[in-house]
């Protein structure tokens, strides 16, 4: 592999050239730009801009503008061994998902991957303290990047989410399943593993979700929680249950999604949800929600028949990856996943899976 850094790529197309910022920014046209966060590890490698740049003095993940003609995996490639003298194959990258962002002078659309490096990739990269074109380099942990979040560009705080998000999503049975509240909160403090996200999915009312969620977060603060949209409203219109809110995340219903990507100014703006797609039209709502709102994932459902719908065929995993191509954030399955399927679900794009009875062993 060649990863000599003294050569940048000669004489790039004129249609490839960077533009350097106007001193009056005015507003452009929409910019299509392929993002890499280049791993090891637990380790993330950002390159500092530089004040004459766009967003200068921002960290930003490496990658750069993609050319006419180019796949958003042919540009990182490509800018990867300009910016920084590795040469990466495109086995290496992971779609993960793209951002629509507007600055006010520029507005992007970023395609972004996700780059595992080997060891060779690491021990090349950790020499390297500046970049081929003069851009400072550093590595970070995400407890770190997670402390200075506001130090990057805002376009690249939502990837922070998705790189957070866990390999598996559990989904709560409903309380009528166990004897009474306590039951439930007893069955999941005592089962779910450290760092847990959960979808509350009790199939009861709002008071009873919010007495679940004090009962478990006074025992178990390391698990994280996803309700619904009612039950997160309930919790921020009551100053006395607002600590609650805190880390909880809101799973919308299909008539929900519909109305908001309607509406998305109807939507709090500081809340972080998961959306959930069955067809080609959720994916577009989604898409479109997620715009302007934060979304962490779309939780694309049925892939395999469940317990509860055997009869029902599912979408199967190739109509599983034509929807997560349609999706503009990461795909969690669900639907009749087990443990097992983690690595057939991520060959086929998810970056996730989800289910109620066969995760919680």
């Amino acid at each position: 592999m060649n990863q000599n850094n003294s050569n940048k790529a000669q004489n790039p197309p004129e249609f490839c050239t960077k533009q350097v910022a106007d001193t009056q920014p005015k507003k452009q046209s929409l910019l299509a730009v392929a993002v890499a966060v280049l791993r090891y590890q637990e380790w993330f490698l950002l390159a500092l801009r530089q004040q004459h740049q766009h967003q200068g003095g921002k960290f930003e993940f490496v990658g750069g503008k993609i050319c006419h003609g180019e796949s958003a995996k042919s540009a990182l490639v490509r800018e990867i061994q300009e910016e920084i003298g590795l040469s990466l194959k495109t086995d290496q990258m992971v779609f993960i998902g793209r951002i629509n962002h507007d600055y006010g002078d520029r507005a992007v659309i970023l395609h972004i991957y996700e780059a595992k490096l080997n060891k060779e990739n690491y021990h090349f990269l950790r020499q390297q303290h500046t970049g081929l074109e003069g851009q400072s380099l550093h590595w970070f942990d995400m407890p770190t990047l997670i402390k200075h979040k506001d130090s990057l560009p805002a376009a690249n705080a939502v990837i922070l989410d998705w790189l957070n998000l866990p390999d598996t999503l559990y989904v709560s049975h409903a309380l009528h399943q166990f004897v009474d509240t306590d039951a439930f909160v007893a069955y999941y403090v005592n089962r779910l593993p450290k760092d847990a996200l959960v979808y509350l999915r009790s199939q009861s009312d709002e008071n009873t979700d919010i007495d679940i969620l004090k009962k478990i977060k006074n025992i178990r603060k390391d698990i994280g929680w996803v309700v619904r949209y009612a039950v997160y409203q309930q919790l921020c219109d009551d100053s006395s249950l607002s600590e609650l809110t805190k880390g909880v995340m809101v799973k919308l219903t299909a008539d929900e999604l519909e109305y908001f990507a309607n509406n998305p100014e109807q939507m709090r703006d500081d809340v972080v949800l998961l959306l959930g797609v069955h067809d080609e039209q959720e994916a577009y709502r989604a898409n479109h929600l997620a715009k302007s709102r934060r979304v962490l994932a779309a939780l694309v459902s049925p892939v395999l028949p469940t317990d509860s719908h055997q009869k029902s065929e599912g979408l199967g995993w190739e109509r599983f990856a034509m929807l997560n191509e349609l999706c503009d954030v990461p795909c969690i399955a669900l639907g009749g996943m087990k443990i097992e399927h983690l690595p057939i679900a991520k060959s086929y794009g998810a970056r996730a899976i989800a289910g109620i009875r066969r995760l919680l062993t």
